[in-house]
């Protein structure tokens, strides 16, 4: 007896055989896991050099698994420059996210406005 050939098509594994088709794929994966963008209802500085974020009225989506660190959820934008997680800590209080840096990400704090930040992951509205 003998073992039964998958049902594939050649012209679906070539593709992903192509770097650039893996490329891409990848990418198509990782731009789903983030669907959701959002800006910061509001933004605070404290001590002219520290941001806190504040997105009002929305939760995290969690999945079949739930991680104890809520910054693997999301990534934070600023001036669409992707800022690495161990800058800033996130939070749950109540119906709001709230995400604060303890590292100067700015030379002019006082000029940020909320809409240059983008804040992008499992996040939803709470209707």
């Amino acid at each position: 007896m003998r073992r039964q050939v998958p049902n594939i098509t050649l012209d679906t594994t070539q593709k992903l055989r192509d770097r650039a088709a893996f490329k891409d794929f990848v990418l198509r994966v990782n731009t789903d896991t983030f669907t959701y963008a959002y800006n910061p209802d509001t933004i605070t500085v404290e001590n002219q050099i520290y941001f806190t974020l504040t997105l009002v009225n929305k939760r995290f989506i969690f999945d079949i698994l739930e991680v104890d660190d809520v910054t693997d959820y999301i990534d934070v934008y600023l001036f669409g420059v992707k800022q690495p997680q161990d800058r800033y800590s996130v939070e749950v209080s109540g119906n709001n996210i709230i995400v604060t840096f303890f590292v100067d990400i700015t030379r002019v704090p006082t000029d940020v406005l909320p809409t240059n930040f983008e804040i992008k992951g499992k996040i939803s509205e709470i209707l």
